[in-house]
């Protein structure tokens, strides 16, 4: 049993649900949660007499569809007779008659069909009791040129992220989504040698479990997730892979730093639009800083607007002469968000790089660490 699971008492879900597609995601996705028991019933069941005991649940999910089942006398008879349980439901978008009749139900929490794996549990998670309360918070470090150091910020984002307060002690994970090279687990001297082939065939079996077994424990505070396995980024299965292994990895974390590369994957985007924070790390070199403005267009473009996306310019060099690309000219070429200078160290992080270990635990007050201890700040 993993540590997880030695805390949490198992919640009991009950999905009402006439739709065949609808049932299979939710079952599938609580599923995939170890501290969730679900089943399924159909919307007959609610007129069959001793069929099953309300009172045995925890939450019920109530899937009314298109909303014809509103006019279904027996659904507002069960409502009366159970309102203590927690009710959330879900259904197509509905025309205001019908919403009145939703309203009817007292229920706790309603989201729109087709469902999303994110949001739906986030929703049960705020309203099942006992559970955590969806507060975790995922913030992306991504390339905008390759050699940039996000891997190195990445992590040392995730060691300030991990350091506990007076009364708390946040649950951190780092995430490697370069499978083609596993940098992550090479820099902190913790290669991961599970095998993901069998995993890649049936996402399904990713749960709290799975994940408890293939992550590894720094002495930073964190957990990491990195694996070189290149055939990921080859099946049609491996986006699905990847984005379960974050939804449950960051389920139970109070934030999950995940380390994007620069080059483009499946899931790159489905990420990016989703995260709390978005990091991009560049360099001041003309080629750099125009790759990073093409990202952020986009990424302003995918998001609505340029809210929590940061411009971390990495490597930064000061020198009196010369016709380098000078901070003020940065400044104004990203005047629309913020932009973070991290002055080079060399001496720090090749030191860290090759001795396995963060750059905190080299020089903990080199300007590196300085300099990530308020990126820290910004994003939390």
């Amino acid at each position: 049993m993993t540590a997880h699971m030695n805390i949490a008492a198992s919640t009991k879900i009950l999905v009402l649900s006439d739709d065949a597609a609808a049932a299979s995601f939710m079952l599938d996705t609580f599923s995939s949660l170890s501290r969730y028991d679900v089943r399924h019933l159909a919307m007959k069941a609610l007129g069959e007499k001793g069929r099953f005991d309300p009172t045995q649940f925890d939450l019920i999910v109530l899937d009314v569809d298109n909303g014809e089942l509103l006019h279904r006398p027996e659904l507002f008879a069960f409502r009366t007779s159970y309102r203590d349980i927690p009710l959330v439901v879900v259904s197509e978008d509905l025309p205001d008659d019908m919403l009145r009749l939703l309203f009817r139900l007292n229920g706790n929490d309603w989201l729109k069909k087709p469902l999303e794996r994110r949001a739906l549990i986030d929703m049960i998670s705020t309203h099942a009791p006992g559970t955590g309360a969806g507060d975790s918070r995922v913030h992306a470090v991504i390339s905008a040129v390759g050699g940039a150091g996000a891997s190195v910020i990445a992590s040392s984002l995730a060691h300030v992220l991990a350091q506990p307060t007076k009364n708390f002690t946040p649950r951190v994970d780092l995430f490697d989504m370069d499978f083609s090279s596993g940098t992550l687990g090479y820099y902190l001297n913790l290669v991961n040698d599970y095998d993901l082939k069998p995993v890649i065939a049936n996402p399904s079996r990713v749960d709290l479990e799975f994940i408890d077994l293939v992550r590894k424990r720094h002495t930073g505070g964190f957990s990491l997730l990195s694996f070189k396995q290149p055939s990921v980024l080859l099946t049609p299965k491996g986006a699905e892979l990847v984005l379960r292994m974050l939804d449950v990895a960051a389920f139970e974390s109070d934030h999950t730093v995940i380390d994007i590369p620069y080059y483009h994957t499946p899931w790159k985007y489905d990420v990016l639009s989703s995260v709390n924070s978005i990091c991009i790390v560049t360099e001041m070199t003309v080629p750099a800083l125009s790759q990073a403005k093409d990202l952020f267009a986009n990424l302003k473009r995918l998001r609505g607007s340029s809210d929590k996306i940061v411009i971390v310019i990495n490597k930064y060099r000061t020198k009196l002469f010369g016709l380098g690309v000078r901070r003020q000219q940065t400044e104004k070429l990203f005047r629309e968000t913020p932009t973070h200078v991290i002055a080079d160290d060399w001496d720090t992080l090749s030191e860290a790089v090759n001795r396995g270990v963060l750059p905190v635990e080299v020089n903990s007050r080199a300007r590196f660490c300085s300099a990530v201890s308020k990126l820290g700040a910004l994003v939390r």
